[in-house]
């Protein structure tokens, strides 16, 4: 009962009392609802979504169903205790009466002789002392068993007192009798009795008094405690639209939005990495999309390319070289020394320039046959020694310095002789065309444990575009009679070979050719 008692004050009086500031069933539900909301802000899936969602409606549901259990259980409490305190009053009211009815049978026997009085005496006390502990079983205070106790020491005091008047009324005179009756018993015993009697009935009218006001503070409070879930309900609602908004509804428009420019041609469009969990992964799928189909077209563009290029140059070739042949050959035929100086300079003029229409085709040729690398182990620095031997003519005519740079150590690596002095020609070339008269080219070549590094630094004016990677179409050509190959070829050699060409402007001026060739083919 004390337990019982106690939760009861403690919800009711929690919610009475501000000065106490413990008002533990709104606490609970504020805290529940704002980790729910915490976990809602982190969370990444739909599913953890979802599952919040269900969460915080469950949360929203228990704390409504716990807070009309409280009230209920409190109200309930309340009327327990409200009956035992009635109860008790009852009690020591009653007692009080059968006190009174004891002490008249005490009257009758000494006054009136009465033979039944003794009896009736006892059955009264009988009565008295049930109810007393009746009293004890129902206290469920300190103060109460204190207040009985003292009721009963009280009561003690009156029953010795009685006995006493019947013992010595025997020889006494009436006012004799009267006199011990009312000093002794009426005024001693019952004063003490009724200081007793009052002291537990204010006791007991207090606490009605308190309980009475808890119960009208918990009836007023009832209302708003039951708005609390209603209003909890309408903000987790807002809360879910805003995260709706931003987890899965702006996410989505944004995918469609993307796919829809994707589906236009802007492949470089992307898709915010925003929302949900599974919308991150779906906008970096669409953005993954929209890349590989942007490597797919420029490769697409680039086989084309390649494709155009096969189907017209073999045509051009054969349609080109025949009568080429046969002018070359008539420009020969008639290129006589007693032919007058000018006549016989423009046949010489016919005969270069069908060499270079020749070298033209052949290059054209070579650039679109598939490559494959033939190796056989070879000393770069000899390779590179033979191409500048082929050049010398034109490293003399513009008095260009070659400064070699790791011809110290001897470097051996398997290559294609054949293709890679054609690409080491078309890139030497390159660089002695680019480099002013009286310049400097330096050749340096360095190894590693997996790889050769051939670089070659020209003093020119610099390239006017930067060739990619992996790009083997032709490129522009500064020369007069270039054909634009040379650079594409060379790719096309390294790239057989398993390696790369790196471009790269220097400071001042001037072009580095970076070759990188694997020390060891795959096929090894």
């Amino acid at each position: 009962m004390f337990e019982t008692v106690t939760l009861c004050n403690y919800y009711v009086g929690s919610f009475g009392n501000e000065d106490e500031g413990l008002r533990p069933v709104p606490s609970i539900i504020e805290g529940a609802n704002g980790y729910f909301l915490l976990l809602m802000s982190k969370a990444k899936s739909l599913n953890r979504l979802m599952l919040f969602y269900a969460l915080g409606y469950l949360l929203l549901v228990l704390a409504g169903g716990a807070l009309g259990g409280a009230g209920l259980y409190v109200w309930h409490q309340s009327s327990e205790e409200s009956l035992r305190i009635n109860f008790m009053v009852q009690e020591i009211q009653e007692m009080r009466g059968n006190l009174y009815r004891q002490v008249k049978e005490v009257f009758d026997a000494v006054f009136l002789g009465d033979p039944d009085a003794a009896r009736q005496y006892q059955e009264y006390q009988k009565r008295i002392e049930l109810q007393l502990e009746k009293l004890d079983s129902l206290a469920a205070y300190n103060e109460e068993h204190e207040a009985i106790n003292r009721l009963r020491q009280a009561y003690n005091v009156i029953k010795a007192q009685a006995t006493d008047v019947a013992r010595a009324s025997a020889g006494m005179s009436l006012k004799q009798k009267r006199k011990i009756f009312d000093t002794d018993l009426e005024m001693a015993g019952f004063g003490r009795y009724e200081d007793a009697f009052n002291a537990i009935e204010q006791l007991l009218q207090l606490q009605q008094a308190e309980l009475q006001n808890r119960l009208t503070t918990l009836t007023q409070l009832a209302p708003l405690l039951l708005l609390v879930p209603i209003f909890l309900a309408v903000v987790l609602l807002m809360l879910s639209r805003i995260f709706m908004q931003r987890a899965i509804v702006q996410p989505l428009s944004a995918v469609q939005q993307a796919a829809s420019l994707i589906s236009h041609g802007d492949l470089s469009h992307k898709v915010p990495e925003k929302g949900a969990q599974e919308l991150v992964t779906l906008a970096k799928a669409v953005n993954q999309m929209a890349d590989d189909l942007a490597a797919s077209r420029e490769s697409l563009l680039r086989a084309e390319k390649q494709a155009a290029l096969g189907a017209l140059v073999p045509v051009m070739a054969h349609n080109i070289r025949n009568p080429l042949a046969s002018i070359r050959a008539t420009a020969q035929i008639i290129n006589d020394p007693e032919l007058p100086a000018e006549l016989r300079e423009g046949l010489s003029g016919i005969v270069s320039t069908a060499d270079r229409l020749e070298r033209w085709t052949h290059s054209l040729l070579s650039y679109l046959h598939p490559l494959t690398a033939r190796r056989s182990l070879c000393k770069l620095q000899q390779l590179v020694d033979n191409v500048l031997e082929l050049l010398k003519p034109r490293l003399a005519e513009k008095e260009i310095n070659v400064v070699r740079r790791g011809w110290n150590d001897r470097i051996e690596i398997a290559l294609d002789v054949q293709l890679m002095e054609q690409a080491l020609h078309g890139l030497l070339v390159n660089a002695i065309d680019a480099s002013p008269h009286q310049g400097k080219l330096e050749i340096r070549l360095n190894e590693t444990f997996q790889e050769v590094r051939l670089t070659i630094v020209d003093q020119g004016t610099g390239m006017p575009f930067t060739p990619e990677a992996g790009d083997l179409s032709p490129g522009p050509s500064t020369k007069r009679y270039g054909t634009g190959l040379g650079i594409p070829f060379a790719m096309k050699v390294c790239d057989a070979h398993g390696g790369k060409i790196e471009y790269r402007t220097t400071n001042p001026h001037g072009t580095e050719v970076r070759l990188i060739l694997p020390k060891h083919s795959q096929e090894d």
